[in-house]
């Protein structure tokens, strides 16, 4: 007998668990105006992210049914492990482009979960270079838009956001008991402001000393310090949030 077959032998629980489909939707309700810590509001007309799988996971108490969830999922869609204290039991797989804004509403895919009392969510950024080359998203992470305003100075900005091969967020809230019975959609959310820590998504930059003072739209993009604010800022599990529809 392999030793894999023995963790699960040793791990397997006391009745089969059950496998669960439900929509994942991109829910645009959280995206709201929000001020920085340098006092810019900011508005945003365009919020798209370029993501891969997204996993879901439960405390981890449920270790077993991580284990079961390894024979159900192939190990490269769904990784079995403790992130951010809890285990993978959930997957939607595939690359995605989340856009909060147009795409709000849309249903991603349907994701196969294991019943039990789940607490966050893993996901997995990527560079979309499946996009064509007049998209301004097109083999970057993340493309936001919109008008920071501050003391009556109204400035439109752009942000082209490149993100590190591997690097994803880890353990978005997502606070809901899933049974067989469940039938709620996933919708989530990206929010420009952290109502518990107060962070928000754009702190730390002064867009009023990026203004050229053209009329051009600021520019945020690879290689500026304030990409480098944002891009850490977009990794952070606060600014996200998986809710029942």
């Amino acid at each position: 007998m392999s030793f894999a077959t023995c963790l699960v032998l040793a791990c397997a629980p006391s009745q089969e668990a059950v496998r669960v489909e439900l929509p994942v939707v991109v829910d645009g309700s959280g995206l709201v105006d929000a001020t920085t810590d340098l006092g810019w509001t900011i508005h945003l007309d365009t919020a798209r992210i370029a993501t891969g799988d997204l996993e879901f996971t439960i405390q981890g108490e449920m270790h077993a049914l991580a284990r079961l969830w390894d024979l159900l999922v192939p190990s490269a869609v769904a990784h079995p492990g403790h992130y951010a204290g809890g285990d993978v039991t959930g997957a939607l797989p595939g690359n995605f482009v989340l856009d909060w804004i147009a795409g709000d509403g849309d249903e991603l895919g349907r994701a196969e979960l294991l019943t039990g009392n789940y607490h966050g969510c893993n996901i997995a950024f990527r560079r979309a270079d499946e996009l064509q080359a007049d998209d301004p998203l097109a083999g970057h992470t993340a493309h936001f838009a919109g008008t920071a305003s501050k003391d009556g100075q109204d400035l439109p900005f752009a942000a082209i956001l490149d993100l590190d091969v591997g690097a994803a967020v880890i353990g978005a809230p997502f606070d809901l008991d899933i049974d067989e019975g469940s039938s709620d959609a996933l919708g989530l959310q990206l929010r420009l402001r952290d109502d518990t820590s107060g962070a928000a998504l754009f702190d730390g930059v002064d867009f009023a000393a990026l203004d050229a003072g053209d009329g051009t739209p600021v520019s945020i993009g690879p290689g500026d310090p304030a990409h480098n604010l944002v891009r850490r800022a977009l990794q952070s599990h606060v600014f996200y949030t998986v809710a029942p529809l």
